[in-house]
This record gives structure tokens, C-alpha cells and sequence, in this order.
């Protein structure tokens, strides 16, 4: 099976296990709220509208809902660009505000890819404390005065905080359907305009959990192995952790190790 995020019949499961990596790690995020601002692309004066894709409605005001799309040249170049980008304005927005005083909490980035053919970028912050609170508010009043500069169009100023759960629940919506002109992620993961890193989760919070992609492979690894094996599910990880390790060979025969391997990790008697 293809395990490429762009394979159509992988997609789906890629998006699942996305899904709940930013569930489980936000939840980690114990007794406070969060808050998760949009960053968005510019407007037409950069990004022009491609005027023949909704010719069809005749005279109109163009919008990704309605079925318009902005030029497909100029999307692909700002695309191109838009996570390294992205990632030099955090950084300065991020010193910006550390020489307040205070730490922002960036707890989860997601790109998400709008109906118009744009990136679009949610960070999440955390707003637990009265430090995390400050220092939110802080974050906001940068990104909104820095976006520009690296070629970002509009940025929310106005904090709603919310139950981490409540957050996860709010972005992982767009994963399955798709909401208010934006793509689901399991159509928008296998379009080139996705950047590599589509959801990124703070690595504080996958220390606590474990709860990473790699993970969340090795464990469907384990319900592989349970089923094909007919054994407990605590047998099957300690065979699929050996193999992990190297300390086991399940190549030459992956999909029905043989009896006296099983034996072996097991620490049995052969049959």
C-alpha cells in the first residue's frame, strides 16, 4: 500500500491520523484555554482572480465559496513560498514579543489550503496564565503589524479563547468536509500546493504524550499484527517494538511471521 500522503487511498488515513495527533496533544494542554488566530493570503491587488474559471456566472463578486479561483501562476508562486515565509514572520513576531518580557506559547501551526487555491495559516497559542494571556495578546498586535511585510493579507486582531479540545475539534472539522471555503485535508493533502509540514504540533506537548505520526503508524502496525497473529495486543507491540528495533527480521515473511519467531521474542518454547 502506498503510504504517501498524496496516494488517494492513503489520504484519508494520513488526514485521520493528523487528526488525532492535534486531539491528543491538545488535550494535553491541562486546565486552560487556547486561542487560534487566521493569517490569511493577500486580496486581488497581488492574488488576481483567474476571470475565466466563473465566467459561467456571469457578473458577479468573485469568491472561493462562490466557485472563483485566483489566478492559478500567481497562487502556485505565493504558495510556493508561503511556509518559509510564514516561518520568518513567527520568528520575528515571536522575538518581538519576547522583548516584552514574556514567552509566547505556540502550541500547534496548521496550514490549510482555501476553495480560491490559497494557503492559510491558524496559529495556536496558549492562554492559560496571565503570562501566556499577555503574551497572546502581544503575538496578535505583531503578527497583525508584521504580515504584511512578508506578504500576508489579513490577520485576526480580536482573541476568543476557547477549551483546547473545543480548538482541536474546531480545525479537525475542516479535515473531513471542509468548511467555509476551505478544502477538507483530505483533498487539499494531495495537491502540490501543500507545504511539507501541513500540522505542526509544539514538540512540548508530543514529549508529554508520545503521540506523534511515527507513532500513530507503529500502533496500526500493532493492530496489523494482532489480527494477522490471532495474539494479545501486548504481544503484538513487544514483536512489532523488536522489529522496530532492528532486533527482529519481519521482512521476509512481514504479513505471518512464523510460530518459532513469535516463540522466540515471546521468550516460549517453540511449538
Amino acid at each position: 500500500m502506498c503510504r504517501r500522503r498524496r496516494c488517494p487511498g492513503y489520504a484519508p488515513l494520513w488526514a485521520g491520523d493528523q487528526r488525532r495527533k492535534l486531539f491528543e496533544n491538545l488535550a494535553a494542554y491541562e486546565g486552560g484555554n487556547v486561542v487560534v488566530l487566521a493569517v490569511t493570503g493577500p486580496g486581488a491587488d497581488v492574488l488576481p482572480w483567474d476571470e475565466k474559471h466563473c465566467r459561467a456566472l456571469g457578473e458577479h463578486v468573485h469568491s472561493g465559496p462562490r466557485g472563483c479561483r485566483v489566478d492559478r501562476l500567481a497562487a502556485r508562486l505565493w504558495n510556493e513560498t508561503a511556509s518559509q515565509r510564514w516561518r520568518d514572520l513567527h520568528r520575528q513576531v515571536y522575538i518581538s514579543v519576547r522583548r516584552q518580557g514574556v514567552r509566547p506559547r505556540l502550541l500547534a501551526r496548521v496550514f490549510e489550503l482555501q476553495r480560491r487555491g490559497v494557503l492559510h495559516v491558524h496559529p495556536v497559542l496558549g492562554f492559560k496564565t496571565p503570562a501566556e494571556r499577555h503574551a497572546a495578546h502581544l503575538y496578535a498586535k505583531y503578527l497583525f503589524g508584521l504580515a504584511p511585510r512578508y506578504g500576508f493579507g489579513h490577520t485576526e486582531r480580536k482573541l476568543a479563547s476557547r477549551s483546547a479540545k473545543r480548538i482541536a475539534a474546531y480545525l479537525s472539522s475542516y479535515f473531513v468536509t471542509g468548511k467555509r471555503g476551505k478544502l477538507s485535508l483530505q483533498d487539499s493533502v494531495m495537491s502540490p500546493e501543500m507545504p511539507r509540514s501541513i500540522i505542526h504540533v509544539s514538540t512540548e506537548l508530543t514529549r508529554r504524550t508520545g503521540v506523534t505520526m511515527r507513532e500513530l503508524r507503529f500502533r496500526r502496525f500493532v493492530w496489523f499484527l494482532a489480527d494477522r497473529l490471532l495474539c494479545p495486543l501486548a504481544e503484538a507491540r513487544l514483536i512489532a517494538t523488536q522489529a522496530r528495533a532492528g532486533t527482529l527480521d519481519l521482512g521476509v515473511d512481514v504479513f505471518g511471521p512464523s510460530p518459532r519467531m513469535i516463540a522466540q521474542v515471546l521468550g516460549r518454547e517453540p511449538p
